[in-house]
């Protein structure tokens, strides 16, 4: 086992995956990512915001309503199009021409919001706006029914009340999968080019043949590998846990979610949960690579199965899968469950842990054992 650490951690390619590319750059592009498409899509109605407007002085009500909403009139360039189009403004709303009158007949008055769908900028800032005119169109409704002497709940024929019961809607359970999504995908990332090495490598090198020649038991050389793999695969684990608590402190906690928590304590917890994956994706990555002959076709298998520990990430987004003592047993998937309960502070019943951990654990003895059997066969010279 010593041997096989000393001789990966010479080899770039495996130090590169196993504590750069899985540990640290993965958490930073998709965590980084996500946090800030979270932030491009949310709208904060306290910030103050500019608005260029076309015609502002035939709506002087309407530019008071915006003001009293932290929206700062400007006015418009000479050719409002064109600006909004090269980015020199987000977007402008024009006052059609009639708007005073059309609001006098109780018609509807023409306004006109020029915006650029292709900038993110333009996009953010006129979904506010948008919600804003339509607070102020219901209000004009309700003024012009009241006028009228019609009482405008009359037309409100239900009162429909929406209680999202989640800690933090589907935002919320996106950032809490991304946990066990980036320490799972890092821990295969680690032990991956190790596990290719140590058996399909050294067949290439041909110094598999003197190594089995040894008089050592097959049991212990296997054993030796594994133990070199889990210790590649757990120390990814453990700086991947460690970057996503650094990532997660350079966000506010109204971007990623008041009920979301990533400190100390909680990605301390969430990786000793998901620790018993160390021996389960260290005996797959052995028992694969065990059944290659080469290192091209190690690294064909192991391609395909990345997409293991990908799938209940992007199966949970589309399908509600309950947390339930039969899913339990499931590795991944129970590491994907329990550690977004961990997250989400939901309670984690210690009877889900147990099975967690011992089905996992179960699973990885079996591929050890499958491995070990695989080495003792003469084959796996050839």
């Amino acid at each position: 086992m010593i041997k096989e650490i000393i001789d990966n951690l010479r080899d770039r390619q495996t130090v590169f995956y196993a504590l750069l590319f899985g540990p640290v750059l993965l958490p930073l592009l998709l965590g980084g990512s996500i946090i800030l498409s979270l932030k491009q899509l949310s709208i904060d109605f306290d910030k103050v915001q500019s608005l260029a407007v076309v015609n502002a002085e035939d709506a002087p009500n309407l530019m008071e309503f915006l003001y009293s909403n932290n929206i700062d009139i400007e006015a418009a360039p000479e050719n409002p199009e064109k600006a909004v189009r090269d980015g020199d403004v987000p977007l402008v709303l024009k006052v059609m021409p009639g708007f005073n009158d059309a609001i006098r007949a109780a018609k509807p008055a023409p306004i006109t919001l020029l915006i650029n769908e292709g900038d993110k900028t333009s996009a953010k800032q006129s979904r506010r706006i948008r919600t804003l005119l339509q607070g102020y169109e219901r209000t004009i409704n309700a003024l012009r029914l009241q006028h009228r002497g019609i009482n405008p709940d009359i037309f409100n024929s239900l009162e429909i009340t929406t209680e999202d019961t989640s800690l933090d809607g589907a935002g919320g359970q996106l950032l809490a999968s991304l946990l066990p999504f980036l320490l799972i995908i890092s821990m295969v990332m680690g032990g991956f080019y190790l596990a290719i090495d140590t058996t399909a490598g050294e067949r290439e090198r041909q110094s598999l043949e003197p190594l089995l020649g040894l008089p050592l038991k097959r049991q212990s050389l296997v054993l030796g590998k594994f133990g070199a793999t889990m210790c590649f695969v757990g120390l990814s684990g453990i700086l991947t846990a460690l970057s996503v608590f650094v990532l997660f402190q350079f966000f506010p906690t109204d971007i990623i979610g008041g009920g979301l928590n990533f400190d100390a304590a909680t990605i301390t917890k969430a990786f000793l949960v998901a620790s018993p994956l160390v021996a389960f994706i260290s005996a797959v990555l052995i028992t694969v690579s065990a059944f290659t002959r080469s290192s091209k076709e190690a690294q064909t298998y192991l391609g395909v199965l990345m997409a293991i520990p990908m799938a209940p990430f992007f199966i949970l987004q589309f399908i509600s899968i309950r947390s339930e003592i039969f899913t339990m047993p499931v590795p991944m998937l129970s590491q994907y469950q329990l550690l977004e309960r961990i997250v989400l502070a939901d309670e984690t019943p210690a009877l889900f842990v147990i099975l967690s951990v011992l089905g996992t654990l179960f699973c990885a003895a079996l591929l050890l054992a499958l491995a070990i059997k695989l080495y003792s066969r003469d084959r796996i010279l050839m």
